[in-house]
């Protein structure tokens, strides 16, 4: 999540290339709108239809990339720019999608990490510190 050309689609793209590097794989499920689900406590992302498969890359073209029509979320990215908000944002922080469904929060600045697949499996292995 994030404002309108906060890197959102470079970020996408960034982890897409990160886990083929790292030999894991990824897919994109949607750019730009995603519809949610709520399955119980959980939350499923679905693509809409006509866009599933297409990603923009701003100010140049759009692109079809690997993707799938539907994933169960675990996590919110929140794309942020260099100098704003906190330095160290805190990592226990949740994000309300739905009323009574909140999930992990994590603050990502797009095109300042090589690997983001690899920040992404510290958090889920609880080894970031603040």
């Amino acid at each position: 999540m994030g404002a309108s050309g906060s890197g959102k689609s470079r970020l996408a793209l960034d982890f897409l290339q990160s886990a083929a590097v790292a030999g894991k794989f990824a897919a994109l499920v949607a750019d730009d709108q995603v519809f949610l689900e709520q399955l119980e406590n959980r939350l499923m992302a679905i693509a809409p239809e006509p866009t599933c498969g297409l990603i923009e890359i701003r100010g140049s073209a759009i692109m079809k990339v690997a993707s799938i029509n539907r994933a169960m979320m675990h996590l919110v990215i929140s794309t942020a720019s260099a100098g704003q908000g906190d330095r160290l944002p805190d990592l226990n922080q949740r994000q309300d999608l739905l009323p009574g469904l909140s999930m992990p929060l994590l603050h990502m600045v797009p095109g300042q990490m090589k690997n983001p697949i690899e920040l992404l499996a510290a958090f889920d292995e609880n080894r970031l510190l603040l």
